[in-house]
Formats: C-alpha cells, structure tokens, sequence
C-alpha cells in the first residue's frame, strides 16, 4: 500500500490542505506546532478510526485534540492509495453524531464492502501499525530501559505482531491475579467447608426424620377428625329430624296461641259490642215508653189514627150552616117586609155568623193540617227509633251468635292447646353428643394445627440447612473453580514458557535473520547480524566481538530498534507494498548512521515518510544526493 495523497478538509488546525506523497523517500518538514504531528494522526485516523472517550478522559483525548473548533459536522478528510496498481479513496467523517467511513475502487467507481476493506488493508490493525510500520524515536528513555524494551518486543512479536505482551509482566499478572483468587476465595477454608456441609447433612437427616414422625402423627389426627366428622354427621341428620319435628310442634302450638289470642280479642270485642247494642235498644225503648208506644202494634194504631183523622172543623161548618140557614129562613118567612131596612138586620146578623164561622172553619182547616202534619212527622221519629230499636234487637241477635260462635271455637282451641301442651316428643336429643364431638375435634384440630406449626419450624430449619448447603456447595464450587483457575494460570505460565521457546526456535530465527539484514545494510556493515538466545538477551556482531545490548550505545540500540521493527513488518506484511513512516527517528543517530538509514531506505523502502522538525535530514538526502519528494508545512 503506498499513500499517495492526503486531504485534511477539517482536521485539527488544517481546513482544505492537501498533501502529496511519492513513492521512495518523503520527508515533511516543519517546525514545532507547524502540524507535523497533526497529518501523522490524520494517516492513523483516516486508517482506524478516531473514537471519542468517556467521563473525564474525553477532555483530553485525540478526537477532542483534533476536533476543529468550527464547523464541527465536517471533522472529516480524505485519503488516496494505490495498492497492486489499483486506486483507491479513503474517505471518513469522525463527527460522532455524523460518522462516515467508505473506501472507493477510483479505477472502477465501486465502493467497496467491509470485507474488501479489510482485505485492502491486508488485516492491518492500529497495534500493528504503532508497533511495525510508524517508528519513533526512543530517546527519552534510558539505556536498561530500552534494552528491555527491545527483548520484550522481541520475545512477543513473533506471536501478537504487537507490543502489548509483557512477558515479566503478565507473569507478574497472572501471579497477582493467582494471589488474589487465593485471597479472594478462601481456598484454605475448604476442609472446614466440607465439613460443616456434613454436619448440615446429618442435620437434615434428622429434621427429616422428625418431619416423618409429625406428618404420622398428623395423619392419625386426620383420621380421627375424620371419624368425628362422620360421626357429626350421622347425629346431625339425627338431630334435625328432631329440629324439624320441634320446629313443626312449636309452629303449631305459636298457630294455636296466635288463634286463641285472634279468638280472645274477637269475644272482647263481640261481648263489647253487644253491651253497647244492648244499652241502645234499652234506650231506644225508654224513649218509646215515654211517648206510649211499647211496641209495633201500638206505633200501628196510632198511625192509623192520625192520618184517619179528618182536617175538616166540623163544628165550625155545622155552626155556618145553622147561621146560613136561619139567615135564609128570616129572608124567606117575612117576604112582605123586605123592603124594610130592619127586615134585613136579622137576616144580616146570621149571614154574618156564617161568615165568621166560615172563616173559622178555613182557619180551623189550616190549623188541624199542620197539627196532622206535626203529629206525622213526630211519628216518623218514632218509627225510626222503632226501627232503630228492631235493627238492634236483630244486631243484638247477630252478636249474640257470633259471640257464641267465638267462644266456642275459643274453647276448642284452648283443648288443642292443652293436647299440644301434654304431648311428648319421642325423638331423642343428641345436642349434648354433639357438643362433646364439637369439643373433641376442636381439641383435634388445635393439635393438628401445633403438629403443623412444629413441622412448619423442622421444615424452615430444614431449608435453612439446604440454604446453608447450597452456600456452602457455592463456595465450595467456587474454590474448586478458583483451585482450577490457578491451575490454568500455571498451565497459562507453561504455555508462555512454552511459547517463548517456539518463539526461540522459530519466529526468532526468522526475526534474527531479517534483523541482521537490516542492521547489516543501515551501519554500513558495523554490525552484520542481531541474535536473540534462549534467555532473551539481545546482541549484535560485529567484525571485532559479539556485543550484547547492555554494552551498546543509546544510538545502536536505536538501531537495533529500528531493524527489528523493520524486520518485524517484512515478515507480517510479507510481500505487500507498505509505508514506512519515521516520527523524529533520528533524534539519537548521528549523521553517519542517519545518513546510511536514509540512503538504505531510498533505495530499498517502497514509501518513506520522515517527520521531522530539523532540516538534517533534508541536508542529508541532498549531500548523498538521494531522490526525495520535500513537503514544508
């Protein structure tokens, strides 16, 4: 893969800047905060990603270094390769809220699938890259130091193509973390363990036992309530015949009661009545006998007497007549006289007596018929006092028979009463058994009821037992597992011992043979091989003695450093075309050794990118007049 273009559309301090690249030999020049370090992450970002961290740390990660402080939606770049002659366009967003990742086949058009991708990039992953490809100075680490950096890169590249194992360390590690399981887990508590999950055990067996002997005691108990049941129930039926038969008998004689009571106040009040009819004809009677009439033949005669009486004054008209007739005689005997005026005095004096016997007799005539009238309408009084008096004689009669008619049956009632009263129930009662059963299956049920309280505490012992157990069968699992975790951390540390010798007898002989190589070409044939033994230790040859790395200088040790990692990315990458890029890798060479590095990788490195704040290497390539492709920020 060669990196032929760079465009930092929003990235850090760069908005719309683009960098080209070349094939051979680039170096990008640029004083302090001239942004050096800035493209150098863009490379990584547009590669792997920029993610932004969480809580505290976001405040100073990368993505917050980089972001820009304007339009902030288009944190973004692009990046062109060239990979087996094939174009190809990076292209990324590192907005959180806008995140864009997409690489473009340029020569086709297409875009290509995560797949493709990770196979353009060859599985190269951000480890890999810091630990293989991008190359740094060392220089501020101190002689021991650097030399075990070198073997622990050494020992564990050959199995993670990174630096992230410590060998020491993550022995260190996995005997810490053996300590902590230790520790954590109790393991020597185990034999007390087992033994108090046997005393649990033999606990249980006994709450068991106990539980059987309650739960045959309870059964008994059952059976016998069970009993007194049946036995309640056979009286019960018993016993409400005979409630039923009581109940039937005392309804009838509350029917008897209630009918002598009804029959009771009848009597009273026909004998009440019957008194008040009787006082009323005895009244009606009084008032009868004071007017003379004491019984229906005499109001008869004496009705017939007054309207058989005539209105008519007899005597009045009789006297009329008399008065009349002489005055006629007087009129008619002395007819010579007639024209005399004392021949009509006589005559006059009689005709004037007719008249006022006339009038007498008209006055008499009115008179007699409002008498009659009076008399007739005091005997219609009378009548109907008379028919007052018969009405009640015949009430009195009514009475009488429906007061005889009460009494009778009132007498009769009070028989049935007096029977009711001396018949015996023949029906035992059983009231006092089943009482006694009451009381017995109460005293049944209490006992069972304690049966169950005794065995509901034997069974929550019980389950505090088996609580206990299963506790103790945790922990004791979980020391048998933490027994099997030290066991792997043992076989862990076998295994990398085991591997450290692989590594001894495999990758490190490829390493050592590349290494040399690479040693050999960048010290000008100094020092023409770099070994690794079986201890780990790092030496390189040379043509007077074979130094190891504690005897070497800072600068051969950086050598040394550098010929690893190149070494160690020829054997990943393979085949595969690569850049090399080197973040002020010379800081430690001199100019002998930087110049020898530098016409070494111009001639031989497919793509070189020197970041560099110090315009040496620039001198460099000029002085041995090496073909250079020169970027100034």
């Amino acid at each position: 893969m060669i990196i032929k273009e760079l465009h930092l559309t929003n990235f850090g301090k760069f908005h719309h800047q683009t960098v080209s690249l070349k094939p051979g030999l680039n170096i990008i020049y640029g004083e302090n905060e001239a942004g050096k370090t800035t493209i150098h992450t863009f490379i990584r970002g547009m590669l792997f990603g920029i993610e932004k961290q969480r809580g505290k740390a976001s405040g100073k990660d990368t993505y917050t270094k980089y972001e820009p402080w304007e339009n902030a939606a288009h944190y973004q770049g692009m990046m062109r390769i060239e990979k087996e002659g094939i174009n190809y366009r990076i292209e990324r967003n590192f907005a959180k809220e806008h995140k864009v990742f997409r690489v473009i086949n340029e020569d086709s058009g297409v875009e290509l699938t995560e797949q493709q991708i990770e196979e353009l990039l060859s599985g190269l992953d951000e480890a890999c890259y810091y630990n293989t490809v991008s190359i740094s100075q060392m220089g501020s680490v101190t002689d021991k130091e650097l030399e075990n950096i070198l073997r622990n890169y050494a020992a564990n590249l050959g199995t993670t193509k990174s630096m992230e194992i410590d060998i020491k360390r993550a022995f260190a590690d996995l005997d810490e973390q053996k300590k902590k399981i230790i520790s954590e887990n109790k393991i020597g508590e185990e034999e007390l363990i087992i033994k108090s999950m046997e005393k649990a055990r033999d606990q249980m067996e006994i709450l068991e036992g106990e539980q059987h002997t309650i739960i045959s005691s309870i059964e008994q108990k059952k059976e016998i309530e069970q009993r007194l049941l049946d036995r309640k129930k056979e009286l019960s039926v018993l016993d409400a015949k005979r409630l039923e038969e009581l109940a039937k008998y005392n309804e009838r004689k509350d029917n008897l009661y209630q009918e002598m009571l009804t029959l009771t106040s009848d009597v009273d009040k026909y004998s009440e009545s019957l008194k008040q009819t009787q006082e009323h004809k005895e009244s009606l009677k009084e008032q009868l006998s004071q007017k003379g009439i004491y019984d229906n033949e005499t109001m008869g005669l004496l009705t017939e007497r007054i309207i058989n009486r005539s209105n008519m004054p007899v005597v009045f008209i009789i006297l009329m007549m008399v008065c009349l007739g002489t005055s006629i005689g007087f009129v008619i005997g002395d007819l010579q006289n007639i024209a005399l005026r004392q021949y009509w005095i006589k005559p006059a004096i009689f005709l004037a007596g007719a008249g006022v016997f006339f009038i007498l007799s008209i006055v008499k005539y009115i008179y007699n018929r409002k008498r009659k009238r009076k008399k007739l309408s005091a005997l219609k009084e009378l009548k109907l006092s008379m028919d007052k008096l018969d009405a009640a004689k015949h009430e009195e009669i009514y009475i009488k028979r429906q007061l005889d008619s009460r009494q009778e049956a009132l007498n009769h009632v009070k028989e049935m009463i007096k029977a009711e009263e001396e018949r015996q129930l023949s029906e035992e009662d059983y009231s006092e058994e089943l009482r006694a059963l009451d009381s017995e299956e109460r005293a049944n049920r209490e006992a069972i009821s304690k049966a169950q309280w005794v065995m509901e505490q034997k069974k929550e012992k019980e389950i505090e037992a088996e609580k206990q157990i299963e506790e103790l069968n945790v922990r004791l699992h979980k020391i048998q597992c933490a027994k099997e975790e030290i066991a792997a951390i043992e076989e862990a540390k076998s295994k990398i011992e085991e591997i450290a010798a692989e590594i001894r007898n495999s990758f490190g002989k490829k390493l050592n043979k590349r290494a040399s190589y690479y040693m050999g070409q960048i010290t000008n044939g100094k020092y023409d091989s770099v070994s690794i033994d079986e201890n780990l230790n790092i030496a390189v040859n040379s043509k007077k003695a074979l130094l190891t790395s504690h005897k070497l200088s800072k600068g051969t040790l950086e050598q040394v450093y550098m010929s690893l990692r190149l070494a160690a990315a020829d054997i990943i990458f393979e085949k595969d075309k690569k850049p090399i890029l080197l973040d002020d890798a010379f800081v430690m060479y001199d100019n002998q050794r930087m110049g020898s590095t530098m016409k070494f990788m111009a001639e031989n490195m497919n793509q070189v990118l020197i970041f560099s704040c110090h315009t040496r290497e620039k001198v460099m390539a000029d002085k041995m007049q090496l073909k250079y492709h020169f970027i100034r920020l």
